[in-house]
């Protein structure tokens, strides 16, 4: 520990430490650059969801390994993808206010830019295993603690989900927190994956089953999911907001979600999710963008329409003619959102 400091107290004279790990060297030299004050402790709180899915499927895993905590005071914690504390368990109550007076409780941000080099911050800016051990802290105030954490990745997407994190006082700290914290982390990953196969299963039968029923533009979302058709996808809907708008809603609700664009949301059976039909806002002067084309789907869309033309408005006879089905040219009809009406401008 006492060569620990001596390096901490070198790198931060501007001299190069000796006998500290690459990762720790590494993180200091961001901290550094992300302005942290290292003789400063503020860390931000703000509201979380300590009911998240991630929570869910993370915490009973975790709090299994409870027992294993034998070593002294320990606190076991998750972090969401962004750093911020959303559950924690404490082995013993003087832990508990400890770690309160420090500022880590629910809320708490520990992002490597905001307060340095920590468990969660460097595990998550990582994306590997951390070890912070005294010392091995950016800022001096959390000399007193020992952190481990890991990343929860999943293992298909390659999505960060959040940290699992081990803390106790230094000098309880030993080798043992790291193949503990990185087998609780690979369980989570494992157990969010399983959960994961099965919910992105059925919200994509649930979006084949709503395209094949409408012809309104279609979208399928779920906490961690959103499906779009080409038309929907055009309106650059982002996935949190729209899940926020879903949240909220309820069944049959009709909502704005964003200008000049209304959704029908239509709520999924076994998952928590809905099925949204998109509908243009009548009170909106907004007007869809057009789906974006390459020049060959453009000249595609363009022949579909001059036959379209041609054979006026017969879909049979304009997709015998274009040598396709009947399926097909309703789908690329859906797709370039091509419409045939005859002009009766000229009729006397």
């Amino acid at each position: 520990m006492r060569r620990s400091r001596r390096a901490w107290e070198a790198f931060q004279s501007g001299h190069e430490p000796v006998g500290v790990s690459g990762q720790v060297l590494t993180s200091w030299r961001r901290s550094r650059w992300s302005g942290v004050d290292p003789g400063r402790t503020e860390i931000p709180i703000v509201d979380v969801d300590t009911d998240s899915e991630f929570v869910r499927i993370a915490s009973p895993v975790v709090l299994r390994a409870a027992d294993s905590l034998t070593g002294g005071p320990a606190c076991l914690a998750l972090a969401d993808a962004h750093g911020h504390v959303v559950w924690r368990w404490v082995s013993e109550p003087a832990i508990g206010r400890a770690l309160d007076a420090q500022g880590m409780q629910h809320g708490s941000f520990f992002a490597e830019q905001r307060v340095g080099t920590n468990g969660i911050g460097t595990s998550l800016e990582s994306r590997e295993l951390a070890t912070v051990f005294g010392p091995d802290h950016y800022v001096e105030a959390f000399h007193r603690w020992a952190c481990v954490a890991a990343p929860v990745v999943h293992p298909v997407t390659g999505r960060v989900h959040g940290a699992v994190n081990v803390t106790c006082f230094a000098e309880d700290a030993n080798q043992f927190l790291r193949a503990l914290t990185r087998s609780l982390a690979d369980t989570v990953s494992s157990r969010i994956a399983e959960h994961g196969s099965r919910e992105e299963r059925a919200l994509l039968d649930a979006f084949v089953s709503g395209r094949v029923r409408t012809t309104a533009p279609v979208v399928a979302v779920t906490s961690s999911l959103m499906f779009t058709d080409d038309v929907a996808g055009a309106w650059g809907l982002e996935h949190r907001t729209v899940w926020e708008l879903v949240r909220h809603a309820g069944p049959a609700a009709d909502v704005v979600v964003r200008d000049g664009l209304r959704a029908r949301v239509h709520p999924l059976v076994g998952i928590d999710g809905a099925l949204l039909t998109l509908h243009p806002d009548p009170t909106s002067a907004a007007v869809p963008p057009t789906p974006e084309s390459s020049p060959l789907e453009a000249a595609e869309a363009d022949v579909i329409a001059r036959t379209l033309a041609e054979c006026r408005g017969n879909k049979s006879v304009a997709a015998a003619t274009l040598g396709i089905s009947r399926a097909t040219l309703y789908q690329k009809l859906r797709r370039y959102r091509i419409s045939w009406a005859p002009d009766t401008s000229r009729a006397l």
